[in-house]
């Protein structure tokens, strides 16, 4: 597995107008987070930088606990035959959608984490961009376990049907828009059958 992927015009443009008119209309249920990345009775374990900041989040989730718990499960498919990966099990597929913040750090970004920390097989996660938006995604050179400062590997900046794919032991981090546009993608975290390595193995 490669450590990032990005593809454009991942799914056929009838998909992708579909996709931004169910998610920005009036009928997905919203369920608001605190935080993006931690919430009160959460650990802070990942590390940060001077300018982390964990910005609140709404979520709609699709895919939870080896099903379907959402009808827009079968809407999102062709996202999934987009990844250039063999699946091997889902683990969860939710679809986030930030708002704009008024921050006084320009260079403000969301707290660096991974999806998931007790996962012991290749972890492939990836975010389909619903609709153009501000407020990029960080992916850092480091994994999880790491202890010192981040570096950014890469930056992807949201764009309709693009398809972020990466491995899931990079500590990333979403961000807020920097304009009143919301951004919204699909979060997506699967084993995949491609080779990688796990999760844990710089975690010792």
């Amino acid at each position: 597995m490669k450590d990032v992927v990005v593809i454009d015009q991942a799914v056929p443009k009838v998909v992708q107008d579909m996709l931004e008119s169910i998610a920005t209309g009036e009928k997905i249920n919203w369920c608001r987070n605190r935080g993006a990345t931690y919430n009160d009775s959460t650990p802070k374990i990942f590390p940060t930088t001077p300018n982390s900041i964990d910005a609140q989040q709404f979520t709609h989730l699709i895919y939870d606990t080896k099903q379907p718990v959402s009808q827009l499960f079968p809407v999102i498919l062709p996202v999934l035959t987009a990844i250039p990966y063999t699946i091997k099990q889902l683990i969860r597929i939710k679809m986030n959608l930030c708002v704009h913040a008024q921050l006084d750090n320009p260079e403000a970004h969301g707290m660096p984490h991974v999806d998931f920390t007790e996962i012991k097989e290749p972890l492939m996660s990836a975010i389909y961009y619903v609709n153009d938006a501000t407020g990029d995604t960080l992916i850092f050179d480091q994994r999880f376990g790491h202890k010192g400062a981040l570096t950014v590997k890469t930056r992807v900046t949201p764009k309709k049907g693009r398809l972020l794919v990466f491995d899931g032991g990079l500590l990333h981090a979403g961000n807020t828009p920097r304009t009143n546009t919301p951004r919204i993608n699909i979060n997506i975290n699967a084993f995949v059958y491609e080779g990688a390595q796990t999760v844990q193995a710089d975690a010792a």
